[in-house]
């Protein structure tokens, strides 16, 4: 009986297990701040999470001295995984202490199965001084 419970137990782990999903996205880009290159400026690829479960880092990089990026991450989910990009700058921020925190949700059909990315959502050339109708400000991540 204890044997039979306990080979219960063990095939439910296993199949919890296989219920996570790998899936990864990526995402990539240039931000400019006026006519200038926006370099050195902190972009993250993130799974937006809810609930206690805290949001997972996916990729985190620095924009160059042209202001271009490239972010690309993976993680295990039972479901979709929520991606989202988070641009934190100083473009434009009148002296504020804090950075400005720019959140650009990633589309699903960029979701894709497995460690490695099929396809890269392009954001293009983006200008940070544009000022975002619900962007915040961010004064943890001060390089």
């Amino acid at each position: 009986m204890k044997s039979c419970i306990l080979l219960a137990l063990f095939c439910t782990l296993l199949g919890t297990c296989y219920a996570f999903r790998q899936q990864s996205a990526g995402v990539r880009g240039r931000l400019m701040c006026g006519d200038k290159p926006a370099a050195n400026v902190l972009v993250k690829l993130m799974d937006e999470d809810d609930g206690p479960d805290p949001d997972d880092t996916l990729d985190s990089v620095y924009t160059d001295s042209e202001g271009k990026f490239q972010l690309k991450g993976d993680t295990r989910e039972m479901t979709n995984i929520d991606p989202e990009v988070r641009i934190y700058h100083d473009c434009l921020d009148y002296g504020l202490p804090c950075q400005r925190e720019w959140v650009i949700r990633v589309p699903d059909k960029y979701i894709s199965s497995g460690a490695t990315p099929k396809k890269f959502m392009e954001l293009g050339v983006m200008n940070l001084e544009v000022e975002l109708e619900d962007e915040d400000q961010d004064c943890i991540h001060r390089k």
